[in-house]
């Protein structure tokens, strides 16, 4: 069975990469990317089961990748989960008009990371089955 691919997107270095070893342990293939301007593309070209968004990038910038990622063909269906800063949760809200299927903190630890880059494959799957 082909592993799932999750790309992370973000600027902060040490956070992505603790997300990306938690992910590889877990099975998946991870793709970290820190260039916001081409995340899109890469995006594109990759091909992700799940996108990881660090919404602490400046909020327009991070909302604009959500919805560049939502407007295109080939990625709309693509799940988008944005990690948060701690407190601010309310200030992005999940839903099909905003682009983000679920968040979390950013302050997660790997099994909570995990578990909800799990759940959200999972709920996808089954979603396309229906």
């Amino acid at each position: 069975m082909e592993r799932k691919r999750v790309v992370v997107i973000g600027t902060h270095w040490e956070a992505q990469m603790m997300a990306t070893c938690a992910l590889e342990s877990a099975g998946y293939d991870a793709i970290t990317l820190f260039d916001r301007r081409n995340a899109l593309r890469a995006v594109r070209d990759v091909c992700p089961d799940l996108v990881l968004l660090d919404m602490g990038l400046p909020k327009l910038k991070a909302w604009q990748i959500a919805r560049s990622i939502r407007r295109d063909a080939r990625t709309r269906n693509v799940p988008i989960i944005g990690i948060v800063p701690d407190g601010e949760r309310s200030d992005f809200p999940v839903g099909p008009g905003n682009g983000l299927i679920d968040v979390l903190s950013m302050t997660y630890d790997n099994r909570s990371l995990i578990r909800k880059v799990r759940k959200v494959l999972r709920d996808t799957e089954e979603g396309s089955h229906n």
